[in-house]
C-alpha cells in the first residue's frame, strides 16, 4: 500500500493553491504569503505537472478554478483548518499546563471564612502561583474548562467529579462577647428563648433553622411578648456581620467560625452543637486531569482540612 506522504501532493504547492484558490488571485495570494507573484505561479504549475491537469483558468487580472481545481480547493481548505484547529488546541493545551495559576469555586461564605486565610498561607508558600477565586455553588461549573477545582456542600454523591472529604460540619450558636456582657451568661438551651436570634429569612434545603435546632434539644420557643423578636437576612454574609456587632445569636457552621472564635470576635454561649448531616468536599472534573500546580494545590488544601 503506497505511503500516505507517497500520495499526497507538494506540501508547499497546497498551501499556495490554497490562498490562491480564496483569493482568485496570484497577486494577492502572493501578498499573503510574502512571497513573489511569481514563487506564487510556480508552485501551481508545480501542482498542476503533479496532476497533469490545469487546475485554474487564467482570465485578466483574476484566475478561476477549473472543476478539478474546485474539488481540490475544498477538500484542501477544509483539510487544512482541521489541522490548523488541531494545532490551535495542542497550543492552548500545553498553554494551559504552563500556566502557574489556579481558579477555585466555592460560595462567597465559604471563601471568605475560611477559604481566604488558606489561600494566603499557600501564596507565601508558593508566590509564584496565582489563584483566582469564583464565587459559585453550582456543580456544573466545573464542567467549564476554567475551573479547576471547587468546595462544595452535601453528601459527596456528584456525579461526573471525583469528590474528596475535606471536613464535616457542627451547627452550633454564636455571638459577640459583648452582647453576653450586655445580657448576661447563658448556661444552657433553654436560656436561648430570653435571646435576640438572628435568622436567615430565605434559607436553602441544607440550612439548619433556630426551629429545627432547638426542637433536636428539646426547646420550643414559645411567642411571648417578654421574649426579644428574632431579626431576619437575606444572606449568610449579614447574619454573621450582625452576630459580630453584638446584634444577637446565630446559628453557625463550626468550620466557618473556627476563624473568627480564634480572634475572639465570636464566642460560644453554650456548648451544644448539632452535628450536620452534609459535608464539605473537594471537587475536579473526572474527565479532566489536574494540571501540575491545580494538584498540588489540591493534596495542600486536604491536608489544610485534616489538619483543621
Amino acid at each position: 500500500m503506497p505511503r500516505l506522504r507517497d500520495r499526497l501532493p507538494p506540501p508547499n504547492s497546497i498551501v499556495v493553491f490554497e490562498a490562491v484558490a480564496r483569493h482568485l488571485s496570484f497577486t494577492a495570494a502572493a501578498r499573503e504569503l510574502r512571497v513573489s507573484q511569481a514563487a506564487v505561479s510556480r508552485q501551481v504549475q508545480i501542482l498542476e505537472a503533479h496532476f497533469g491537469l490545469a487546475l485554474f483558468q487564467r482570465l485578466h487580472r483574476r484566475v478561476e478554478p477549473t472543476p478539478q481545481g474546485a474539488a481540490l480547493a475544498k477538500a484542501v481548505s477544509a483539510g487544512l483548518e482541521n489541522i490548523a484547529g488541531a494545532a490551535d488546541e495542542v497550543r492552548r493545551q500545553h498553554q494551559a499546563e504552563q500556566a502557574s495559576d489556579i481558579t477555585v469555586s466555592s460560595s462567597v461564605t465559604f471563601a471568605s471564612y475560611w477559604l481566604m486565610s488558606r489561600i494566603a498561607k499557600f501564596r507565601a508558600q508558593f508566590p509564584e502561583v496565582d489563584i483566582r477565586l469564583v464565587a459559585s455553588a453550582k456543580t456544573a461549573s466545573l464542567g467549564s474548562a476554567d475551573i479547576d477545582l471547587a468546595v462544595r456542600y452535601g453528601r459527596g454523591d456528584w456525579s461526573g467529579v471525583n469528590a474528596d472529604f475535606m471536613f464535616g460540619n457542627e451547627v452550633l450558636p454564636v455571638c459577640a462577647p459583648r452582647y453576653l456582657e450586655d445580657h448576661g451568661a447563658l448556661n444552657d438551651v433553654a436560656d436561648l428563648g430570653r435571646t435576640q436570634l438572628l435568622h436567615l429569612a430565605h434559607y436553602d434545603r441544607n440550612w439548619v433553622t433556630w426551629e429545627t435546632w432547638l426542637r433536636a434539644f428539646g426547646v420550643e420557643r414559645a411567642d411571648r411578648p417578654d421574649q426579644p423578636k428574632g431579626l431576619l437576612f437575606d444572606n449568610y454574609m449579614l447574619l454573621i456581620h450582625a452576630a459580630v456587632r453584638g446584634e444577637g445569636v446565630a446559628l453557625c457552621g463550626g468550620r466557618l467560625a473556627e476563624d473568627l472564635i480564634a480572634r475572639g470576635e465570636l464566642v460560644r454561649p453554650i456548648r451544644e452543637w448539632l452535628p450536620s448531616e452534609l459535608s464539605f468536599y473537594l471537587l475536579s472534573s473526572a474527565d479532566r486531569q489536574l494540571r501540575p500546580d491545580a494538584a498540588r494545590f489540591r493534596i495542600w488544601l486536604l491536608d489544610e482540612a485534616r489538619a483543621a
